[in-house]
């Protein structure tokens, strides 16, 4: 394998944080990858709340069915995801400073998609949004040597609620969490095989 692609071989899901703190600049790197990942439309429809206090982390790891890994990691990244895509994405374009006839065909084309969802397709857009800045999270963590864990499994009207967070317009999707892992060895890492998966056609 190329070694390039040892960063994606390496990573895991680690649930043995050491007690060591992770550099500041190293969860900047992190979270700059998670701003400039893809998202449908350059919609962006996210934010990314960072937690370090230790308070803080035990409450939230008592929300997220009390996951000890959640409370020992170094830090947590919540990916919040925004529900006021569509009002923003005539905004966006502009900024990107195209052609008006260029901007006019994707206003034309995208904007009555959008304007058209309901609150449940916003929902499930705007989530399926967020999992694409996980995997940048995942993979820059990895390349500083930083462990990662990324949690689905909590209560998220209750962690809506402790982060005061207004459902009609955003709601968490996800938490990852950082550290520095205590492990000796990395799990082997468990696939189907290329072929199982692949097929050119």
């Amino acid at each position: 394998m190329k070694k390039e692609l040892e960063l994606f071989s390496t990573r895991y899901s680690c649930r043995n944080f050491t007690n060591e703190a992770l550099n500041d600049e190293d969860l900047r790197q992190i979270l700059e990858v998670a701003r400039l990942s893809p998202s449908s439309l350059g919609l962006e429809p996210w934010k990314f709340l960072v937690v370090k206090d230790e308070f803080k982390k035990a409450e939230i790891s008592k929300i997220a069915n009390n996951q000890a890994h959640v409370k020992n990691a170094a830090a947590l990244i919540i990916i919040v995801s925004k529900l006021d895509f569509a009002s923003t994405f005539e905004s966006k374009l502009r900024a990107r400073k195209m052609s008006e006839e260029d901007l006019q065909m994707r206003l034309k084309t995208y904007k009555p998609f959008l304007e058209a969802m309901n609150a449940e397709q916003k929902v499930f857009y705007a989530r399926e949004q967020a999992h694409l800045a996980l995997g940048g999270i995942l993979y820059a963590a990895n390349a500083l040597k930083i462990a990662t864990c990324a949690i689905g499994g909590f209560d998220k009207n209750a962690l809506n609620a402790y982060l005061k967070l207004d459902t009609s317009k955003e709601f968490t999707s996800l938490i990852v969490a950082l550290g520095k892992s205590a492990d000796e060895k990395i799990p082997p890492k468990q696939r189907y095989s290329f072929d199982e998966v692949v097929k050119f056609i």
